[in-house]
């Protein structure tokens, strides 16, 4: 899931690349609420790129199946996970002794 761009790459992107890719972690997790300075919604400029930018839009799909796997991967190994009874035993008796 590693975006895999050389440095001389990066220097390639446009400013709306750039721009995106600032931003695009905040947009994939829909908390993107800035404006730029002319009082445009960076989400919808970010939305806009990824219409016409296969790069950029390839890099939203990538971070949107990595957190996909991150959250099937949590619901996974909940409960896999379990307290020694000394462990449950001591946080109980620091909880009651507060």
């Amino acid at each position: 899931m590693q975006q895999n761009l050389s440095r001389h790459a990066d220097t390639a992107l446009s400013s709306d690349c750039l721009r995106t890719r600032t931003h695009l972690h905040a947009f994939v997790d829909g908390e993107l609420t800035d404006h730029d300075d002319a009082g445009r919604a960076l989400a919808d400029l970010v939305a806009a790129h990824l219409g016409t930018c296969e790069r950029c839009a390839r890099l939203e799909r990538q971070l949107h199946a990595m957190r996909a796997a991150l959250r099937a991967t949590g619901r996974r190994e909940r409960g896999v996970v379990r307290a020694t009874p000394s462990l449950r035993a001591r946080a109980a008796a620091i909880l009651s002794s507060h």
